[in-house]
């Protein structure tokens, strides 16, 4: 565990992101602000604590398919069930 400045996090963000996304902590304190945790979000990192792949575009095409039916307009009956004119 690791105290810095705030003044320090600020200009060596980048190093201190890295330091705690493979778990080490990091502590940034300020006597404005109090002292607060540096840390990776829960999700942000596979089960191994490895960080998720980059996103790509066009990663899953083709892998599955999109129902023509999803881009018909709504019937009347439909219109009206969402809008709560008529509850089932």
């Amino acid at each position: 565990m690791e105290d810095v400045s705030l003044t320090h996090a600020k200009d060596h963000l980048e190093e201190l992101i890295e330091r705690a996304a493979k778990g080490e902590e990091i502590r940034i304190s300020d006597p404005k602000f109090g002292i607060v945790r540096l840390q990776p979000i829960a999700g942000a990192t596979d089960h191994e604590g490895k960080p998720r792949p980059e996103r790509r575009p066009g990663r899953w095409k083709g892998r599955f398919t999109v129902p023509e039916r999803l881009f018909e307009p709504l019937s009347d009956e439909e219109q009206a069930w969402l809008s709560g004119e008529r509850s089932k």
